[in-house]
């Protein structure tokens, strides 16, 4: 193998908040306290352009947090 075969590339597992065919549907941002997880924050879903919101949802997140620490 040479240097030049390597690429960047992606993998992982992106969560989706809608089946195949169903209405595109917004990011959730939810602290899961009442799951017995204080502190916890929860991003489920977040694609553009939400990360194009991402330092306001990092403060926002942040904040959150801060409450239980």
């Amino acid at each position: 193998m040479r240097r030049e075969d390597l690429h960047p590339d992606m993998s992982g597992i992106r969560a989706k908040l809608q089946a195949p065919g169903d209405p595109v549907r917004d990011f959730v941002i939810r602290h899961e306290e009442d799951k017995g997880y204080p502190g916890f924050v929860n991003l489920i879903g977040i694609e553009s352009p939400g990360l194009i919101s991402s330092p306001a949802i990092a403060e926002m997140v942040g904040e959150m947090v801060d409450e239980y620490f």
